[in-house]
């Protein structure tokens, strides 16, 4: 099938269910980006396409979904990386197998973290070793004291809601509103990695991490405006219909 029977298929299966305007420019991007790969796989990254469509990573993800859910698309992620997407020929319309939903994983992820934490602390408040008992145990009852244990995982181990990540970022002096999408991203990979870095190593401070990788994400972003300045979508306009005639 080509891109031409592709496209005319799309529009007749979205005058029966329309599917937004939205969804409508995020699905002909993707087919001119594959058709820019010769209709073979390709990877790309939502940095990207919030930059050419102007939409939102939030956005980006549920309307993705979507049209994976109709069978229109398939879509792996990768952490750190742009994602893979394959178009299909062939409309399928249940959930697809490449992928679960982003935002339940990710909910999972948090919640799974924030259990393991609480464990962690819990662990911690255990009564003072018998060894440690012993060193008392020429003192009365009434003026033994237990001997605190430090916590495994500091307060600012602990993973930030998306709100705080974000507005703690803007407050650094190397932050631009251009880092939004990328910042997102970022965060999004850190709770995909059971709030790990891109060395497999836990964030036990997130307020310095993300410090430290505001300067790597603008290279990334003038990189990515570097290579989206060389797409450019064709207009593609809707097949008449047999009526126009």
């Amino acid at each position: 099938m080509n891109e031409s029977e592709l496209i005319r298929k799309f529009w007749e299966y979205n005058g029966q269910e329309p599917l937004g305007a939205v969804a409508v420019a995020l699905y002909l991007f993707l087919i001119e980006i594959w058709k820019k790969n010769e209709k073979n796989n390709f990877s790309l990254s939502d940095t990207e396409i919030c930059e050419r469509l102007k939409i939102t990573r939030p956005t980006i993800i549920a309307l993705r979904q979507k049209l994976a859910t109709l069978g229109m698309i398939q879509y792996q992620s990768k952490n750190g990386l742009p994602g893979s997407y394959k178009i299909l020929l062939e409309y399928s319309p249940t959930l697809s197998t490449f992928e679960k939903p982003e935002s339940d994983k990710a909910n999972s992820v948090i919640r799974k973290a924030q259990n393991t934490i609480s464990k962690e602390k819990k662990t911690t408040e255990k009564p003072p070793l018998k060894r440690e008992a012993s060193k008392n145990e020429n003192l009365s009852a009434d003026n033994q004291q237990e001997i605190p244990t430090k916590t495994l995982i500091p307060v600012s181990g602990t993973i930030p809601l998306l709100e705080e990540f974000m507005q703690y970022a803007k407050t650094l002096e190397n932050y631009a509103p251009e880092l939004d999408c990328l910042i997102k991203e970022k965060y999004e990979s850190w709770i995909g990695n059971e709030w790990k870095n891109g060395y497999n190593k836990p964030i036990t401070n997130w307020r310095s991490s993300i410090k430290n990788t505001i300067p790597f994400l603008q290279s990334e972003l003038q990189s990515s405006n570097t290579i989206s300045q060389k797409i450019a979508l064709p207009i593609i306009k809707p097949p008449k219909s047999t009526f126009d005639e």
